[in-house]
This record gives C-alpha cells, structure tokens and sequence, in this order.
C-alpha cells in the first residue's frame, strides 16, 4: 500500500467554501474560483465537479463550470498560471445558500473518499506531459457539460471522472487516474446518446 497523500486538501476546499457562503448572501464567479484557484489544479477539478454534482439546480451552473474548465485547460496549455476570466462570466453571480449546501455534502464525500487515497503511480499524476493530457481531458468535459447541460443527469455522468482525475492529482494517486479515464467512457456514451 502506498504512503498516505496529504488528503485533508481534499476536505479543505470545501471548508473554504463555508467559510466564504456561511452568511448565505451571492457569490460571484470571480470570487469562488479566487477562493480555490491557489490550491491547483486538482483540487479545482473536485470542486468544480462535485458543485456540478450536488449545486446542479443552479440554471446554467454547469455551462459556467465548463466554460471554467475549458479556460482552465487553455491557459493550462499554453503554461499559463492562474485563470482569466471574461467579466461576464466573472460576475456572474450564484446563490450563497445552494454553494453551502452543496459544499456541505461534498465535504461529507470528500471526508469518506479519504482513506482510499494513497500517493501509488505517481508517475500517472505528475509532471508536464500529464498535466497537459489531463487538461484536455478536462476541457471535453466542460465541453460536455455546456453542450448537454441542460439533460438532467448528464452533467453530473461528466462530473464523476473529473472528480476522480481531481483526486488523483490532489493525493497523486495514479490509481484515481486511471479511474478517471475508465470512468469517462460511460461518460461519452450518455453524451453520444443524449446528443
């Protein structure tokens, strides 16, 4: 077995996100990818995800997250740091209330994934290479969630192996890699069908 990753990450972002919904009043685009944007890639993919995931109710909520994902992975190819953002997607706006409670949730997740995280196949979630095929494995997935976000279901089938791709990275865990990548051809299927 491998050694343990530093997983609390994994549970942190969400705690984060309380931290900055707790009076329940909006919040920008701008502001909640500022709040998990200094954590990286990984962890931006899990909560990107599991927001999709558990705040789906959201109008628009998962083209938002795809249009985030697929800057993301631009500035990730061009080996870019941080995200840009066009103003209008910046200041979009989503409900305090919602985020919380969806965070809620998937801290509950997040804490339960936890023991099943170790840092084995390292090689599968580091490096230069790597990072730019996982981008554009993000970036079909954001794609994914603009094109059919509107079916119920289908963004949260994309949702699942970006959040196992996000583990992977956060704990550097091959394994959560390779389930990812397993995971999204299920994923394709439901958005061949639902297209």
């Amino acid at each position: 077995m491998g050694k343990r990753a530093g997983n609390d990450d994994l549970t942190k972002i969400f705690r984060d996100l309380d931290e900055v919904t707790k009076d329940g009043s909006e919040l920008s685009v701008g502001e909640l990818v500022r709040t998990m944007e200094s954590r990286g890639v990984g962890p931006f993919y899990v909560l990107t995800g599991m927001l999709v995931m558990f705040v789906g109710a959201i109008p628009g909520l998962p083209a938002m997250a795809g249009a985030l994902l697929i800057l993301l992975a631009a500035q990730t190819l061009r080996g870019k740091q941080g995200l840009w953002m066009p103003r209008w997607l910046r200041e979009r706006k989503i409900s305090g209330d919602k985020l919380r409670n969806g965070s809620e949730k998937a801290r509950a997740v997040a804490a339960k994934l936890n023991p099943f995280i170790h840092e084995r196949l390292t090689g599968l979630a580091t490096g230069k290479l790597p990072s730019r095929i996982f981008a554009i494995f993000a970036a079909l997935c954001g794609l994914g969630m603009i094109l059919v976000g509107f079916i119920p279901g289908l963004p949260i089938a994309l949702s699942l192996p970006l959040i196992a791709l996000g583990i992977g990275l956060t704990g550097r865990d091959g394994a959560w890699v390779i389930a990812a990548l397993v995971s999204l051809i299920p994923a394709v299927m439901l958005l061949i069908t639902g297209l």
